[in-house]
């Protein structure tokens, strides 16, 4: 299945839930305070502090940013090697989106996908490099709210694309994830009303993502998902 438009909006859309779990969302100030050593009172009141905070947040965001893309080239190869075994590697595929989607609603426990696994950094003086490796170190961790929708994009990646597509699907997700990231990096001054607002859906965002990756689990288990996008994708660049 060649990389569309439509298969590079749904990982962006898996970046940006990502962004939205409950692990990530209640987070954000505080990661963008420890990364610039500040409070996020003095970031709001002083321009130049504000400005600290957006530069760390963008070197943070590019830190996992590379990781992904690294985990999409490497997802994408072992896919390639294993082209011969496309039909077993599917169903295993399938399997694991409905494992992963099971581990995201957090209805039924999954308890070694529901486990964090994180790199530590040590604490340390706040400089350019050193939030860039935070942010490598946050992109080679596992949550169990980043974690099943990363794995699942990396599963479809191993399973349908080529090198180049799988690091630019992979691309699509670190733009999900980071752009919000970004924004409110640069919006510290007013972003806290609306992540507080925000916090109450974060819930409900995960099961019905989590429903989203049982239902493909299962189309591409049963190998309908082809099927499916066969039927779909004439229809749509036909408009």
């Amino acid at each position: 299945m060649a990389l569309t438009y439509l298969g590079l909006l749904a990982a962006f859309g898996a970046g940006v839930l990502s962004f939205l779990s409950p692990c990530v969302l209640p987070l954000v100030p505080g990661y963008l305070s420890y990364l610039a050593d500040t409070s996020l009172q003095e970031a709001q009141s002083k321009p130049t502090t504000h400005w600290r905070v957006s530069a760390h947040a963008l070197c943070f965001v590019l830190g996992f940013a590379l990781i992904f893309v690294l985990l999409g080239a490497a997802a994408s190869l072992l896919g390639s090697a294993l082209r011969s075994c496309q039909q077993i590697l599917a169903r295993i595929a399938g399997l694991l989106l409905v494992l992963f989607g099971i581990a995201l609603t957090g209805l039924v426990p999954v308890p070694f996908l529901s486990r964090d696994h994180r790199i530590q950094v040590k604490p340390g003086t706040p400089t350019w490099w050193r939030s860039g490796l935070i942010g490598m170190a946050f992109g080679a961790g596992w949550s169990a709210c980043t974690g099943p929708l990363l794995g699942s994009i990396l599963v479809l990646t191993a399973v349908h694309t080529t090198l180049v597509q799988g690091i630019i699907l992979l691309l699509a997700y670190a733009l999900g994830l980071g752009v919000p990231f970004l924004l409110v990096g640069l919006l510290v001054d007013r972003a806290g009303p609306i992540i507080r607002r925000m916090n109450r859906y974060t819930g409900l965002l995960s099961i019905i993502g989590g429903a989203i990756l049982i239902l493909m689990g299962m189309l591409i288990f049963s190998g309908r998902l082809d099927q499916l996008a066969n039927a779909v994708l004439p229809l749509y660049s036909s408009r």
